[in-house]
């Protein structure tokens, strides 16, 4: 049974309003960094992005997702990268009131992907202010530790031994493990959540 995106016409207008602005809140940076993914530029990856949540707060009266929420939202980015692609315009062409039914793998692997970036990036950004500062010179922006000891003005051991309190946090982080390494293994897989 397909389930309505918005509260039951008894609720009132703050609360509808309410439940749009967690799911923009939940799911705008994950959408903007998938719709990057395939149109290659973070610009264009925001406008589809907002122009799918502009079409999602215009149909909230009518629209019914029969599939997850997370899943419709995905796919309708993937087809409006999809759109955007062939027409090479800035206008948007979502069609959110075609059903999506069927959830493509390949939507499904990136959501994974990206949730797990986002997961990652979560962490990192609860590090301590000068661990966190290091880790990002050091894993993001790929600062040999003699180039962020000089730039900081500070011993390379020192250095070390910042990554090295970073890498043990986030180690602790049990759901994060497996992600951390590959992140970790493979850093420039990780800058794009630096744009964002």
């Amino acid at each position: 049974m397909a389930r309505p995106l918005t509260s039951s016409s008894e609720q009132a207008k703050t609360d509808e309003y309410s439940q749009f602005k967690m799911l923009f809140d939940e799911y705008y940076r994950p959408l903007t960094v998938f719709a990057m993914q395939y149109v290659g530029d973070m610009d264009t990856a925001r406008e589809i992005v907002q122009g799918f949540f502009v079409k999602l707060w215009e149909s909230r009266e009518t629209l019914r997702i029969k599939v997850s929420v997370k899943a419709y939202f995905y796919q309708s980015i993937k087809n409006a990268c999809y759109n955007y692609s062939k027409s090479r315009h800035r206008r948007m062409d979502i069609n959110t009131e075609m059903p999506v039914t069927v959830v493509e793998e390949d939507v499904l692997d990136r959501m994974i992907e990206i949730e797990s970036k986002e997961r990652l990036y979560k962490a990192i950004e609860k590090l301590p202010d000068r661990c966190k500062k290091i880790f990002k010179m050091s894993r993001f922006k790929q600062m040999k530790h003699a180039e962020i000891a000089k730039k900081l003005n500070i011993s390379e051991k020192t250095i070390e031994s910042q990554i090295s309190i970073a890498v043990k946090k986030l180690m602790k982080l049990k759901k994060l493990l497996l992600i951390f390494f590959y992140y970790i293994l493979f850093p420039g897989c990780i800058a794009v959540m630096v744009l964002i």
